[in-house]
């Protein structure tokens, strides 16, 4: 699962970079406080985007639901309420159930395991949210 986070980010931050044509802040709402490692890694994902753009787009994480509710993100960004937003992928799993599989008790119990489940889920992943 690290290998996918790392790849969403890079993917973000492509993204990111391509419509800083003119210097932008954009506003992330993430769900969980902010002294949680997601949050934490927002930041550092945020200052990324800041030096990979070269100041052109600023994101201002939102930590701790201040901005919205882990439930409201995905819509806030539907919506253009938010430019982007960090939610975990199994929150949307009555969407479809692949995207529940990283927590599905015990099932992969360490960081070789994840990513074991990963290799053999991405096909399944890619065909999913290309659809």
């Amino acid at each position: 699962m690290k290998r996918f986070k790392i790849g969403l980010f890079g993917i973000a931050a492509s993204l990111a970079m391509t419509v800083a044509a003119s210097a932008e802040n954009w506003d992330m709402p993430m769900a969980y406080a902010d002294s949680n490692f997601h949050s934490q890694n927002g930041k550092r994902f945020a200052e990324a985007v800041g030096v990979c753009t070269g100041g052109e787009l600023t994101i201002t994480v939102h930590a701790g639901g201040s901005l919205f509710k882990g439930n409201e993100i995905k819509r806030a960004v539907q919506t253009g309420q938010a430019k982007i937003g960090e939610r975990l992928l199994s929150a949307h799993a009555n969407e479809n159930p692949l995207y529940g599989i990283d927590s599905v008790p015990f099932l992969a119990t360490s960081y070789a395991a994840s990513e074991d489940l990963w290799a053999a889920a991405n096909q399944a992943f890619s065909e999913a949210l290309d659809a």
